[in-house]
C-alpha cells in the first residue's frame, strides 16, 4: 500500500509540475479573401513564439474550390506548429458539404474534439448558421466524457465558426431558431462548467461574459474589417485552469487594393 501511495504522490507530482506554469494558444478566424497579407504574418508569429498550435475558427477560403484551396495549404505549408481547424460557413460556398471538410483535414467529423495537456477542446460545426440536436447532443456527450477533473483536465474550451446568441450580440446569417438554440447551447456549456467559447464569423474583435462562460471572437485574419476594428489575432494563456487573452494587431503588409 505504501508503494501505490508513493507512486500516486510522484504522478501527481508530475502533472503539476507540467501544468504549473500554464501555457498558451493563438486563435484566429476569418482570413478568406486576405488582400493585406495578414495571415501569413498570423502564422509567422505563432511559429515564431511560444504559443503551441493556432486555432482557426473558420472560413479559411473564399469558396470549396480547388484554387482556394491550393493557395490555403500554400500559405500554410511552412507552418511548423498544429493547425486545428473550424468549418465555417465559406466552406460550403461552391459545393462544399461537412463530410468533405472532414476529410480534407483528416478528421472523424466536422464536430469534433482533442485534449492538450490540460485543456480540452470540443470543436461544433455550426456553419449552417443552426445548432442541430444531435450536435448538441455530441458536444453535451463529449464534454460529459471530459469532465474537469477526469485524467488531468482542468480548463474546457469548445470552439465554433459563428457565436452564439448572449445577451449583447446576435450574429448575422443565422436561422429564425438561432437564439432558441443558443440557450440550449448554454445550458449544455453551464452544466459541465465550460470556461471559453472561441468564435469567428463577424469580421471583429469581441469579448463578452455569457453568463459566467467567456465569449471570444477573434475574426480579423485577413478578410475585410468591420470599421474601426484593427486587424490581428488572440493570444490564449490557460494556467491553473484560468483562460486569459490578449489581442495581438497585425498591421497590412500592403495596401488593399
Amino acid at each position: 500500500m505504501r508503494t501505490k501511495h508513493i507512486v500516486a504522490l510522484v504522478l501527481f507530482g508530475l502533472f503539476w509540475a507540467v501544468n504549473a506554469f500554464g501555457w498558451a494558444f493563438a486563435v484566429c478566424g476569418d482570413s478568406q479573401d486576405d488582400r493585406d497579407g495578414i495571415f501569413p504574418q498570423i502564422l509567422s508569429a505563432v511559429d515564431n513564439s511560444d504559443m503551441e498550435f493556432l486555432l482557426h475558427t473558420g472560413d479559411m477560403v473564399g469558396n470549396d474550390s480547388s484554387g482556394e484551396w491550393d493557395l490555403f495549404r500554400e500559405t500554410t505549408a511552412r507552418f511548423r506548429k498544429p493547425l486545428r481547424v473550424v468549418i465555417g460557413n465559406h466552406e460550403l460556398y461552391g459545393g462544399g458539404t461537412s463530410e468533405k471538410f472532414a476529410e480534407r483535414f483528416g478528421l472523424p467529423g466536422s464536430s469534433w474534439s482533442f485534449t492538450h495537456k490540460d485543456a480540452h477542446f470540443a470543436i461544433v460545426d455550426n456553419a449552417k448558421g443552426t445548432f442541430p440536436d444531435n450536435t448538441l447532443a455530441w458536444l453535451d456527450r463529449d464534454l460529459a466524457a471530459h469532465a474537469k477533473g477526469k485524467d488531468g483536465i482542468t480548463t474546457l474550451i469548445v470552439a465554433m465558426h459563428i457565436p452564439p446568441v448572449t445577451d449583447g450580440f446576435y450574429p448575422h446569417g443565422t436561422r429564425s431558431h438561432y437564439e432558441e438554440k443558443s440557450a440550449t447551447l448554454l445550458a449544455i456549456l453551464k452544466r459541465h462548467g465550460v470556461d471559453a467559447v472561441l468564435c469567428s464569423h463577424e469580421h471583429m474583435h469581441y469579448v463578452a461574459d455569457w453568463e459566467g462562460v467567456k465569449v471570444l471572437i477573434s475574426g480579423g485574419a485577413g478578410s475585410p474589417l468591420v470599421p474601426f476594428y484593427k486587424y490581428g489575432y488572440y493570444r490564449i494563456d490557460v494556467e491553473n485552469g484560468k483562460v486569459t487573452e490578449s489581442f495581438r494587431r497585425v498591421r497590412p503588409a500592403r495596401k488593399s487594393r
